[in-house]
């Protein structure tokens, strides 16, 4: 072990949309002294939010250690992130929900690190040859496992091992951190990753690679391509670190990931009641939860009452007693036969304008309904066009059989249908595909259908199992698979990363 200050951090970061995904809701963070991963949650607009907003607040920390306590630190500046968290769904309620994991190491004094962690991204150190985790999943199926009702293979596979119990941000809950005091040793390599990579990755190829690539980007790398090889169907960013004596040549560190594709959210919280996280909210990108929707109920909410009939038109029984009443002053005054017709012409008038009010309203009302009715439309018509091109793999009498449509029902309603049944037998494939098709590989179009298919035929070729082409194993008439139905006993404030 080396003596006090005499250390610092080579590092690297990379990050990946995945092979799935249509946006990235990591960031990571590298640099000489401070090593950070979050995997954001909540939605298209919601997770990359987080993420980006927890990163840029903690990069302030990458300094060199001072006399501060640096586990305080590091607690009191997590807190501070997720405050700001909070504070843009209140600027912008539609990211109501929105949270992220963290994983954070930051270099204290006295050649030790202060390790900071909430959620299911995970922190592992190689030291001496052997890759161990020093980071704790709070996760619904490691609670099981905690407990003993579940065996920690079985977790792998398990259905509901994407809910998360713990994470950063708007989950009605204080952040409840895993803090802890580490040692540093010279020679140790440090990763933080999403659960992209641990996820799509056997950890003997994880180990293999953090042992054999000594450069730490092309590690970072190498590691991703492990992930996307695996299917890649999550976001992916890999964060190292290796600790070496003295300084190192990285005077800045570096952002991936949501922080840095969107650096406008990392204005947003920062200053209540401000410009500046209203401007930031108002920039989201093509596809993001727009800042200026207005609800079609707000119109039928007004407080002001619908006027009455009464109300909008004068009684055409009052304009005939004027009518009668006008007639009689002329026979008893002697008023001129103009006077008289100038007088049923302007009452003439009033109730015509009286009529042109009516039809207004009707009018509008009319448009109104109209607006509502190609809402609707268009809702449903965006909702099939989804489901039409939303496709997933799975295991059918021992074949990798595609569907194409959602994996679920809607009541007595099948929201898929058979799309090809493939040459592909899942019994020629490994463990870790096998048990990813027991429950099923998504993809968002057919190309990244094909791309997982190929990905597939490929590994089972290497074991003997293709004899032919996908459309030899075409059986159109298999019947598609129920879709699997989720344990009782899940917590109701759980977060379940495939409702992002």
């Amino acid at each position: 072990m080396t003596t006090a200050g005499t250390i610092s951090l080579r590092s690297a970061a990379r990050s990946h949309t995945g092979l799935v995904r249509k946006n990235n809701q990591d960031s990571g963070y590298a640099g000489p002294n401070f090593l950070l991963i979050a995997d954001g949650m909540g939605g298209h607009a919601g997770g990359d939010v987080a993420s980006a907003i927890t990163v840029a607040r903690l990069a302030e920390l990458d300094r060199e250690p001072s006399g501060d306590d640096a586990l305080e630190l590091l607690r009191t500046s997590i807190l501070d992130a997720n405050d700001r968290i909070c504070r843009g769904v209140v600027e912008q309620p539609e990211l109501a929900g929105m949270g992220t994991t963290v994983t954070a190491l930051l270099r204290a004094p006295g050649n030790r690190f202060a390790l900071a962690h909430i959620g299911d991204s995970r922190g592992y150190v190689l030291r001496d040859g052997e890759l161990q985790i020093v980071t704790h999943d709070h996760t619904f199926v490691q609670m099981l496992v905690d407990e003993g009702r579940i065996t920690a293979d079985e977790a792998e596979t398990h259905p509901q091992r994407s809910v998360v119990m713990k994470v950063l941000g708007d989950v009605g809950a204080s952040p409840d951190l895993d803090l802890s005091l580490r040692e540093a040793q010279v020679g140790d390599r440090w990763m933080l990753c999403s659960d992209g990579l641990t996820g799509f990755a056997e950890m003997a190829d994880i180990e293999r690679v953090l042992t054999e690539v000594s450069d730490p980007d092309e590690c970072c790398r190498q590691l991703i391509d492990l992930a996307l090889a695996g299917g890649g169907a999550d976001n992916v960013t890999v964060v190292i670190g290796d600790v070496l004596e003295g300084s190192v040549e990285t005077p800045t560190g570096v952002a991936v990931g949501s922080v840095e594709i969107n650096p406008q959210y990392a204005r947003i919280g920062t200053d209540p009641g401000g410009d500046a996280s209203t401007e930031a909210l108002n920039q989201f990108g093509d596809g993001d939860v727009p800042t200026d929707t207005v609800p079609l109920q707000m119109v039928a909410d007004s407080d002001e009452p619908e006027p009455t009939a009464e109300a909008v038109l004068p009684s055409r029984r009052d304009a005939k007693t004027r009518e009668i009443e006008t007639k009689t002053r002329e026979i008893e005054t002697g008023e001129s036969r103009a006077a008289s017709a100038d007088s049923e012409t302007a009452e003439g008038d009033d109730l015509a304008a009286d009529d042109d009010e009516v039809d207004k309203r009707s009018f509008l009302g009319w448009i109104i309904t109209a607006i509502v009715i190609i809402a609707l439309a268009v809702a449903g018509f965006f909702a099939y066009n989804y489901i039409s091109n939303h496709y997933f793999l799975t295991s059918v009498d021992g074949k990798v059989t595609l569907y194409r449509g959602l994996d679920t029902t809607l009541g007595p309603i099948e929201l898929n249908r058979l799309e090809d049944t493939t040459d592909i037998e899942v019994g020629t494939l490994n463990s870790f595909s096998q048990d990813r098709l027991r429950g099923s590989i998504q993809a968002d179009s057919r190309d990244e259908a094909d791309r997982i298919i190929d990905n597939l035929r490929n590994e089972s070729r290497q074991a003997g199992g293709v004899t032919g082409n996908a459309s030899d194993g075409t059986n159109p008439s298999d019947p598609a698979p129920s879709p699997p139905t989720a344990p009782t006993g899940v917590p109701s404030d759980s977060i379940t990363r495939e409702s992002q």
